[in-house]
């Protein structure tokens, strides 16, 4: 039951940002039925999450495809959160995108749950931080994307790109946004370094702690950086907007490594 919920997860994100994109495209705001069906999935998609950690009593990311899922599905909710606080909701498109895309690309292997862990116990210390981890890694990938909107706006200000009596693309509303993805992707990254920490700390493996600060404190400090920023010097959003994509960048490469530990392990 769970993996049929995921599975139909991937059209009803598909169809809202199909309705959000035609919407900016339009100039025009989402439509009313996008803006209610996009919160209505993400519930969906969290009763998904839970039924199937029901059904293979683990954690619900307890294999790669399975947290592609979970990414997708927290990248929308950081989202939901970003559009209620910044009362924008110019840029969800890219959002549902990216929301369909990895929950696509997680179907295939979603019934392999069980086996992924190599029939390990589940831990349930390591599967609060990787949970914290994922949630992180979808605020740093929102963090980025509207860096890379904002810098694509910005470039199109800068070199008069623009028509007769055209309106321009607003940077106010990116910096709003960006501004408080950076905050959500430190206020999660904290946790996330601060149990995998625990963890390290346990492991033989000296290294592992070196590890991890590089794999997620870098970031941590790249988007802490870019807040400050973002809030204090609003003028420098160009300076914020690279250290936003750094910190995507460096995210996407901690991911990489980590995978195939995480593979290795009981969550």
């Amino acid at each position: 039951m769970g993996i049929s919920i995921l599975v139909l997860t991937v059209a009803f994100y598909a169809a809202v940002a199909t309705a959000y994109l035609e919407a900016r495209r339009r100039r025009e705001a989402p439509p009313r039925w996008a803006r209610i069906a996009g919160p209505l999935t993400v519930g969906i998609h969290l009763l998904g999450l839970i039924l199937l950690s029901a059904e293979t009593q683990r954690s619900p990311f307890a294999n790669g495809s399975q947290a592609l899922s979970f990414l997708a599905f927290s990248l929308v909710a950081l989202y939901l959160v970003l559009e209620a606080t910044s009362r924008v909701a110019t840029h969800g498109g890219g959002f549902y995108v990216l929301a369909a895309l990895f929950a696509a690309i997680g179907v295939p292997g979603l019934v392999e749950g069980g086996a992924a862990a190599g029939g390990t116990p589940p831990d349930a210390g390591r599967s609060l931080h990787v949970g914290f981890a994922l949630m992180s890694s979808a605020a740093v990938l929102a963090s980025g994307l509207l860096a890379a909107g904002y810098l694509g706006a910005y470039r199109r200000v800068k070199k008069h790109r623009l028509g007769p009596g055209a309106q321009g693309p607003s940077l106010t509303g990116f910096e709003r946004l960006a501004r408080r993805a950076s905050l959500l992707g430190v206020l999660l990254l904290g946790p996330a370094l601060f149990l995998g920490s625990r963890i390290a700390t346990r492991s033989e493996d000296p290294g592992s702690v070196w590890f991890l600060v590089l794999t997620m404190g870098v970031p941590l400090v790249l988007l802490a950086a870019a807040f400050l920023i973002w809030w204090r010097r609003p003028l420098r959003g160009v300076t914020a907007a690279w250290l936003n994509l750094a910190g995507t960048a460096t995210l996407f490469v901690a991911f990489g490594l980590m995978h195939p530990v995480m593979m290795r392990v009981g969550l």
